[in-house]
């Protein structure tokens, strides 16, 4: 059953201006449909240039910051991403990074879990991901990702930047761990997978790659067929999207301390998309939520918060 929200956002997707079709043209560059190196080598340390800071009603503090990875070919815009983090008014040790979800222009909902976490004592880091706000390689598209390999391209260099940044906060007194929602939970078990050191883990309405989110749920109907030689095009397409999967990385030791979280009636996320990545890392937690994609995440954070912190106590013990 898919919750009536999630069909409704099905329709419209479908039913839309073509502007906002996805892969409106085409394929893209060849060599970035293969299948990518998912490697857990570890990598160069990134450490965001922090340039401002506020002290907000609750207490909590929040620090504004820029990081460049230069070493990844990304459109000039995307090459310098936003970063923000919150912070509990005290000494801390946990710190979460919060991977973005699919179209996300404006971090608000990762916004407001990181301040429900801050309130018990988890710093989170706000990433802001390529090709998305500031970092849209051209303003006058309503939708940044033009083809498949701007997606594919897209996808790495958020994984890769991810795992770059949790580098840099790698210290003996920090315990680290990645989260996000929807498209944000895939690049975040992604990361957790191919990471070389343990993070508690938290996927939250994710699926095992993005193939089943764009093929079997609401979104298919958002998709420019005509772009891509029509839909019998689309085992080509699921085969490109499902060379990103988490199940083609071995679980890493860390993974059976994982919670993983789906939407009972999630239009986006196939229930078996979900279930994959949860067998896939024997022993991790898997909660189901009463709710679709789009209800989850507007009444449901305080649940996805609850989620991130048992991550951290199934992970490291309770503090």
């Amino acid at each position: 059953m898919i919750h009536p929200v999630d069909r409704a956002a099905g329709l419209v997707v479908r039913n839309g201006p073509r502007r906002l079709r996805f892969f409106s043209e085409g394929w893209g560059d060849p060599a970035l449909l293969e299948p990518p190196n998912l490697s857990t080598a570890p990598l160069p340390a990134v450490h965001p240039a922090w340039v401002s800071k506020e002290y907000v009603g609750n207490g909590h503090l929040v620090r504004y910051g820029t990081y460049e990875v230069p070493d990844l070919d990304l459109p000039e815009r995307s090459r310098r991403g936003g970063v923000m983090s919150i912070e509990p008014p005290h000494p801390h040790t946990r710190i979460v990074m919060l991977m973005a979800a699919w179209n996300e222009h404006d971090p608000k909902v990762r916004i407001a879990i990181g301040h429900l976490l801050a309130e018990r004592d988890i710093a989170s880091v706000i990433p802001e991901n390529p090709f998305y706000g500031s970092r849209h390689p051209n303003p006058q598209y309503d939708q940044p990702i033009r083809t498949v390999s701007d997606f594919m391209k897209m996808g790495i260099a958020a994984v890769t930047e991810g795992r770059a940044i949790l580098t840099g906060l790698r210290d003996p007194r920090h315990q680290l761990g990645v989260s996000g929602y929807s498209m944000g939970g895939n690049v975040a078990a992604i990361i957790s997978a191919t990471s070389d050191f343990p993070m508690a883990t938290a996927p939250l309405a994710a699926s095992h790659s993005p193939a089943p989110v764009f093929l079997d749920g609401v979104l298919r109907g958002g998709i420019a067929w005509d772009a891509l030689g029509g839909m019998s095009e689309a085992p080509r397409l699921r085969s490109v999207l499902n060379s990103v999967s988490v199940l083609r990385v071995p679980a890493p030791p860390h993974a059976h301390q994982a919670v993983i979280v789906g939407g009972r009636t999630d239009g986006y996320i196939p229930e078996t998309a979900t279930q994959a990545l949860a067998d896939h890392w024997q022993g991790s937690q898997l909660r189901t939520l009463r709710g679709g994609h789009a209800t989850l995440v507007w009444y449901r954070k305080a649940a996805l918060a609850d989620a991130i912190v048992t991550s951290f106590d199934r992970t490291y013990g309770k503090s």
